[in-house]
Order: structure tokens, then sequence, then C-alpha cells
């Protein structure tokens, strides 16, 4: 597998920061959301928005290293190797670091940010459901 998308190891340990925080952040803050029980239905989807908004921006911060490490293997990839950059994840991690500095790994961090309102979306929209089916037994 390794052979056939290079990057994968550095995928799939990028997936646990990412989810911690994601679904532990937004938990956190839900329980702290004093209008998560709010009868008037804007303002308690809007708060639980913020927590969701919130968690997903703070968990694609958590986890966007490794998706940096996972695009410049993918991309040294179309290369042949004998022009590769990097020997693997720890490689690209260790010359990132030295040679652009640890800010670099967080480069186009803030755009990445923008695409989290469809993962609060889900996040908002599947409490709301689960509210209305639990509410009816």
């Amino acid at each position: 597998v390794g052979g056939l998308y290079n990057g994968i190891g550095v995928s799939v340990v990028g997936i646990i920061p990412y989810r911690g925080v994601y679904f532990g952040l937004f938990d956190t803050l839900s329980g702290l959301n004093p209008y998560q029980k709010d009868t008037n239905n804007f303002i308690r989807a809007g708060s639980k928005f913020a927590c969701a908004q919130t968690s997903a921006i703070l968990a694609g911060y958590a986890s966007y290293p490794f998706d940096t490490v996972r695009r410049r293997l993918q991309m040294q990839s179309e290369k042949p190797e004998s022009e590769w950059v990097y020997k693997g994840t720890a490689d690209c991690f260790g010359k990132i670091m030295k040679d652009e500095g640890t800010s670099a790994l967080f480069k186009g961090a803030g755009a990445n940010a923008l695409r989290t309102v469809g993962a609060a979306m889900v996040l908002v929209l599947y409490s709301e459901i689960t509210a209305v089916f639990g509410s009816q037994k």
C-alpha cells in the first residue's frame, strides 16, 4: 500500500489528533454551553454551531502539520525516486523544521480553517437530529 500511496502512514496518524480534538473539544464545549437546551431554536443551534466551529478549527490546526507532510510526500511521488527530497515521514518532518522552521508546517492552515464550516454543520445537525429523536421516547 505504501508504494501505491506515498504518505499513507502520516495520513493515518494525522487522523488521531484531528478526531480526538474534534470530538473531544466539541463534547467539552457542549457541556459548558449554557444555551445547549435553550427553547429558542436559533439560539440553541447558533451556540452549538459556535462550539462546533471552534472545535473544527482547532482540530484542523492540531492535525495540519501531518497534512503538510502528507502533501509533500505525495507531491514528490510524481517524480522519479532519484529526485525525491524526502526519504519518508520522519525525514520530511525533520527537513521542514530544520530548513524552513516549525511555522512552515502550518503554511496554508488559515485557508484550511475556512473549510471547517461543513464539518461544524455536520456536528450541529447530528446533535439536533439526535435531540429530536431522543425526545420522542
